[in-house]
């Protein structure tokens, strides 16, 4: 026979769930499913990934990391690769600078990963592009959009996961 009890997390719910460890009553909103069965929250022992813990020292790095990459990316956008941001090129562009800032995180915080690393990662590339209005006139400047967004959509997808 199963015994009902009351949730002692969400009183007035009714349940007949038990923590496959501690054997404490729990009710389907306050359950963790893990490999080896339904557990309660302190037995879980839920803890996110180190590889996405940043540090102060290395989000200190990362931020200085964007603005000296965003600045140095910038003068090289301008003055070298400035015929490549019109048309089907502005896509190669995007791509090696999305690279660029990628592997400019990695060294900064050694190889972490999460939206803090996007945010630098991402504020850099839109130093560089803002360089550009240092260069050209603000509608040539404004062909640069392309390949910025190719530029964010590698950065995300490298420095958001594994």
């Amino acid at each position: 026979m199963v015994e009902i009890v009351m949730c002692p997390r969400d009183p007035g719910v009714e349940t007949a769930l038990r923590c496959s460890r501690c054997e404490q009553p729990i009710c389907p909103k306050c359950l963790v499913q893990s490999p080896v069965g339904s557990r309660c929250k302190d037995c879980a022992q839920i803890f996110k990934s180190p590889i996405y813990h940043l540090t102060r020292p290395q989000l200190a790095k990362a931020i200085g990391a964007a603005l000296v990459g965003g600045v140095v990316m910038g003068l090289v956008w301008g003055f070298v690769l400035y015929q490549f941001q019109f048309g089907f090129l502005a896509i190669f562009l995007g791509a090696f600078l999305g690279w660029v800032f990628t592997r400019l995180m990695d060294f900064a915080t050694g190889s972490r990963r999460g939206n803090q690393v996007v945010a630098c990662a991402i504020g850099g590339l839109i130093i560089a592009w803002g360089m550009q209005f240092l260069f050209v006139p603000p509608r040539v400047a404004m062909f640069g959009v392309l390949a910025l967004g190719v530029g964010i959509y590698f950065s995300y997808q490298k420095l958001s996961r594994l």
